[in-house]
């Protein structure tokens, strides 16, 4: 069905991508109202200074078309051009968008999808420092915007030590490259401290807002709407694993240790569900491995009928939550 050309076909996929992205967009567009939002996120600072009021229904809507194809995209580049996956593997891209999708029916665009904008360079530019001779300018970029996605999403603040992990695992020790991912990380605070202290009472503000975000850890809610894809997704990722182990984590080393990255940003993400705590979205934290791992294996399976099946489950737990956040069911 479809799973075989979206991993040999480079048209085909580009195709399939944006009709379903534009698709799903133009529904969302057609049958949510425009009231205006009443959530407060405050705390996410960037993202509250950018997009928290004066915008209208309209604008956001578009602003969550051109992030989620944006993700999208660079999910798939960062697995490809790493040796994450296949050369020809347009399935990251497809779960990005299905999974952005699930949790943007709402009024407003959430907080992590403009975050991942800034997360997936940093990425890409960790795993970039791999056999580099010499990599401080990689790491700090990596750390600047990491730096700057907790600023759009400030539970990305549980995802700073990836960064250092990543480092042990692509790298041997060296103290200038953790200093300049260490400098990188914090040049986005001491540049927002710095313009508080010079316009405002309460320049250590941000500190608070740290710690409370930080410090309470909840149960994730969940709809019962959700229950389908949530079980699919722990399916499929407990296949991938046991796959990974079986067959190995790639056949080069790159691909391995970038694999390795990855698990480890599961882990990480994972955590961050016990803090944001709305019902539609406890698996959009965990976005970007989640995209890239299922993608990886769907594209590994030899039985396309296995992999299809698959992805038509995955398919179908998508429509239930997006057909009753647009009120259909």
């Amino acid at each position: 069905m479809i799973v075989g050309p979206l991993k040999n076909n480079v048209q085909f996929s580009v195709i399939v991508l944006l009709l379903l992205c534009l698709g799903a967009w133009g529904i969302t567009f057609g049958f949510i109202n425009s009231e205006e939002p009443l959530i407060n996120y405050k705390e996410h600072i960037l993202f509250s200074y950018f997009f928290g009021s004066g915008l209208s229904f309209h604008i956001f809507q578009i602003i969550s078309l051109f992030t989620i194809l944006v993700g999208a995209f660079f999910v798939n580049f960062l697995a490809i051009e790493q040796e994450i996956t296949s050369k020809t593997n347009y399935l990251p891209a497809f779960f990005y968008i299905l999974f952005g999708f699930s949790a943007t029916t709402n009024k407003i665009i959430e907080p992590i999808l403009i975050a991942n904008l800034f997360i997936l360079p940093a990425l890409y530019f960790l795993i970039n420092s791999y056999r580099q001779d010499y990599a401080l300018a990689e790491f700090f970029k990596a750390g600047l915007f990491m730096g700057l996605a907790s600023f759009f999403c400030i539970h990305y603040i549980i995802v700073f030590p990836l960064s250092f992990i990543a480092l042990i695992i692509l790298r041997p020790f060296n103290w200038r490259e953790w200093a300049a991912l260490l400098i990188g990380l914090v040049a986005p605070l001491y540049i927002y401290v710095s313009i508080c202290y010079l316009t405002t009472t309460d320049a250590f503000a941000v500190f608070g807002m740290m710690r409370e975000a930080t410090s309470t850890m909840q149960k994730p809610i969940m709809s019962e709407y959700y229950i389908a894809l949530v079980i699919i997704t722990i399916m499929v990722m407990f296949f991938a694993l046991i796959h990974y182990l079986n067959k190995g984590f790639g056949g080069k080393v790159k691909t391995k240790k970038t694999k390795y990255i990855l698990l480890w940003m599961f882990v990480f993400c994972l955590l961050m569900m016990f803090f944001e705590q709305m019902s539609d979205m406890v698996l959009l934290p965990c976005i970007v491995p989640l995209s890239i791992i299922i993608g990886d294996y769907l594209s590994e399976i030899k039985q396309l009928k296995i992999a299809n099946t698959l992805l038509v489950l995955f398919f179908g737990g998508f429509s239930i939550i997006y057909l009753h956040a647009l009120g259909i069911i």
